[in-house]
């Protein structure tokens, strides 16, 4: 009966062929989770980041609507501003004929 070595041989160095298959497996399955594990961290990011600054943008819109409101409620246009100068120096001069009158 013959042997073959060749068997011998290949069943010698197959465990250690079989581990760095295993070895190469488990770190590129770690790389994968890792790069998942990333992307998705950074894509929350990004997501909450938009959220952020649309409510922000949102709010800055109330508080400028309030400010117009406010504004055309309480400041006078020119036209107002000049009728009431107006009015107020007729007033004055009322005021200063009144005084003069014996």
């Amino acid at each position: 009966m013959k042997v073959n070595n060749n068997n011998a041989c290949e069943n010698s160095r197959s465990p250690s062929i079989h581990l760095t298959q295993f070895f190469v497996a488990l770190i590129l399955t770690a790389c994968g989770v890792v790069a998942g594990y990333v992307t998705t961290i950074y894509g929350l990011k990004l997501d909450l980041a938009r959220k952020a600054d649309s409510s922000v943008v949102s709010a800055i819109d109330r508080k400028l609507t309030r400010i117009e409101v406010i504004l055309e409620e309480t400041v006078l246009t020119k036209d107002e501003f000049h009728r009431f100068g107006d009015e107020f120096r007729d007033r004055l001069d009322r005021l200063e004929n009144r005084s003069q009158e014996p």
